[in-house]
């Protein structure tokens, strides 16, 4: 004849209702509890699951905004930074082209002057003849063909070297222990940007509550029969005290 378990939350009555999840055999009054008990723990995991929620969209989702991360603020460092280089290299760029063009403009009214002094010095010694002023005018010739053939202009080339704007800056997502890389500034490049997003929320302590029993953090309901706040286990254990339980 087999042995018949025994109901393990009163040891008495005999049990005859198996319980599929903690494969216990329970009688027919403290199955019912188990079942009660159950509930319980699964409306603690809604209202859980309804106080995170509630906190991440009120607390936590405005904070994940891209704007606000230091990440955005070294990015707009780093572009700054990158204007102003590259408005200095253009500067230089421009005050060497100015310093060419300068030298043809130079070479231009050097001969200008020259042929200038040269018919003030024969107007004032009245000593001028015709190969005087076919030189004079050969000389002139001259000039007005070289400037409108540009040959006084200076030839400038313009050598660029592109630029791997890939590689120039980098948002990364370093995971949970990864070692941040550092590398070493170079002070003529604008240094990579490192965005870190490894941080958890901290729930604030007013939608947490201590057990009374144990005093661990818990989001448990208050017990209707006391007024006190369990954890899930000591909850469990208080609710199947033949002293709580309604009969």
């Amino acid at each position: 004849m087999a042995t018949k378990a025994i109901c393990p939350d009163c040891d008495k009555q005999e049990g005859i209702v198996p319980c599929v999840g903690c494969k216990k055999i329970f009688c027919v009054k403290h199955f019912q509890v188990h079942r009660q008990n159950l509930s319980v723990e699964l409306e603690n995991v809604v209202t859980r699951r309804n106080t995170l929620q509630e906190y991440y969209y009120n607390t936590i989702a405005p904070t994940i905004d891209p704007t606000k991360f230091d990440a955005w603020t070294k990015i707009d460092e780093w572009e700054q930074e990158l204007k102003e280089q590259l408005r200095k290299t253009a500067d230089d760029a421009r005050k060497q082209l100015d310093i060419y063009s300068k030298q043809s403009r130079t070479q231009i009214e050097s001969q200008l002057n020259q042929i200038t002094d040269n018919i003030q010095q024969k107007m004032e010694r009245e000593n001028f003849i015709e190969e005087d002023i076919e030189k004079l005018t050969h000389h002139i010739d001259e000039i007005e063909e070289g400037i409108e053939n540009k040959k006084y202009y200076p030839r400038i080339e313009i050598i660029s070297q592109p630029i791997d704007w890939k590689s120039s800056i980098q948002v990364k997502l370093l995971v949970e222990n990864e070692p941040k890389i550092e590398k070493p500034e170079e002070p003529s490049t604008p240094s990579s940007v490192t965005s870190i997003v490894t941080t958890k929320p901290k729930y604030p302590p007013s939608i947490q509550r201590k057990c009374d029993t144990c005093g661990t953090d818990t989001w448990q309901k208050e017990c209707k029969c006391c007024g006190h706040t369990y954890c899930g286990w000591h909850l469990k254990r208080h609710n199947l005290d033949p002293k709580n339980i309604k009969k």
